[in-house]
C-alpha cells in the first residue's frame, strides 16, 4: 500500500507501485506524484516524481544505470522550501522517451532532451541539481546554453573526466545485454557497492526498487551505449570558466570512478563556485552522507 499522505496523478502501475513503497522517503512534507507529461519526442512522455511548492524549482539528475531513487534521502529536505522534480533520464526508471529515434544514447541527445525536459517543467526559477551523467549533463547545459530561468548549479560528483581509459569504450559498447543482464541482480549489485558507496548500503527492498528498471532489455541496451558514449568521450571538464551561475562542486573524497583534482580544477574555473569535499565519502555522498549532503545543499540553495 502506498504510504500515508501519498499519491500518483493515476493508478500506479506494479513498477511503480513497488518503487512508491520501497523508497519514498517517510518524513515528506507532501504528496510524492509519479508525473507522466509529454514531450516533443513522438509524443512519448517524459518521467518525473514530483512534490513540495515553492516560487523555485529544485530539479534532480541521477547518473548513468540509476534511477530517481539516488535522491530518495534529499525529497524530503528539498520540498521544505522549493517544488522539488525527480527526473528520470532516457532509458532509465519509468522514462520512455528512449524508445524515440530522436533519442539515440549519445550525451548530445540527451542535452537536447535536457533542453525539452525543462521546458515541460515550465517553471520561472530552476536550480538543477545534477549527480554523476545527470551532473554532466546541467553542466553542459549551462556552458552551452545560458538563460534566465536557471537560477543556480549544484554537480555532484560529475563525471566530466572519468578514470576509465576511453580506449574501454569499444568494449562496454559491445558487450552483449545478455550478459550485461546476468549482474543485474542482488549479488551483482552487492559487488558493485564498494565503487558506487563508501558507506551507505541499502536495505534489500531498496535494492530490489532499484534493480526494478535494470532488467529492462531494451533499457539496458540504451545503458550501455551511453555508458560507451560517455567513456569515449574523455575529458569534458573544460569551459567552466564560461558558466556565470553560481555553482555547488559536492565530492566524495574517496570516489573511485573520478579524480578528485577535477573538483579542484573545476573549482577554480567557475567563477562564481564552491566546493564541499566529503571526508570517507565514494562517488554518490548523497547517500553516503544524506545529513551533511543536505545541509551543504540547503545552506547553498537558500543563501
Amino acid at each position: 500500500m502506498l504510504s500515508p499522505g501519498f499519491g500518483v496523478t493515476s493508478p500506479p502501475s506494479p513498477p511503480i507501485l513497488a518503487m512508491i513503497n520501497a523508497w519514498i522517503p517517510a518524513s515528506a512534507p507532501a504528496a510524492l506524484r509519479s508525473v507522466y507529461t509529454p514531450s516533443p519526442f513522438q509524443n512519448l512522455p517524459f518521467h518525473w516524481w514530483e512534490c513540495g511548492q515553492g516560487p523555485d524549482t529544485v530539479v534532480f539528475l541521477h547518473g548513468i544505470m540509476a534511477h530517481a531513487m539516488a535522491f530518495r534521502l534529499a525529497i524530503s529536505p528539498a520540498a521544505e522550501n522549493f517544488r522539488v522534480i525527480v527526473a528520470d533520464l532516457p532509458g532509465h526508471g519509468f522514462d520512455r522517451t528512449f524508445r524515440s529515434p530522436r533519442i539515440p544514447p549519445t550525451i548530445d541527445a540527451l542535452s537536447d532532451w535536457l533542453q525539452a525536459l525543462l521546458d515541460a517543467i515550465d517553471a520561472p526559477r530552476i536550480h538543477l541539481v545534477g549527480h554523476s551523467l545527470g551532473a554532466t549533463l546541467s553542466f553542459l547545459h549551462a556552458r552551452q546554453s545560458p538563460e534566465p530561468r536557471l537560477q543556480s548549479l549544484s554537480l555532484v560528483s560529475p563525471g566530466l573526466k572519468l578514470r576509465t581509459s576511453p580506449r574501454t569504450a569499444p568494449l562496454i559498447k559491445a558487450l552483449p545485454t545478455s550478459v550485461a543482464s546476468l549482474g543485474m541482480n542482488r549479488l551483482g549489485i552487492r559487488l558493485l557497492e564498494p565503487m558506487q558507496w563508501r558507506r551507505a548500503r541499502m536495505s534489500l527492498p531498496e535494492l530490489d526498487a532499484y534493480l526494478t528498471p535494470l532488467k529492462d532489455p531494451a533499457r539496458l541496451k540504451f545503458m550501455l551505449k551511453l555508458a560507451s558514449d560517455i567513456v569515449a568521450a574523455g575529458d569534458r571538464s573544460a569551459g567552466g570558466h564560461t558558466i556565470a551561475l553560481p555553482t555547488l562542486l559536492l565530492w566524495g573524497d574517496r570516489d573511485h570512478l573520478l579524480p578528485l583534482d577535477t573538483a579542484h580544477r573545476l573549482h577554480r574555473d567557475i567563477p562564481d563556485a564552491r566546493l564541499h569535499i566529503f571526508e570517507g565519502c565514494g562517488h554518490s555522498p548523497m547517500e553516503d552522507a544524506p545529513l551533511e549532503f543536505n545541509r551543504a545543499l540547503a545552506d547553498f540553495l537558500t543563501r
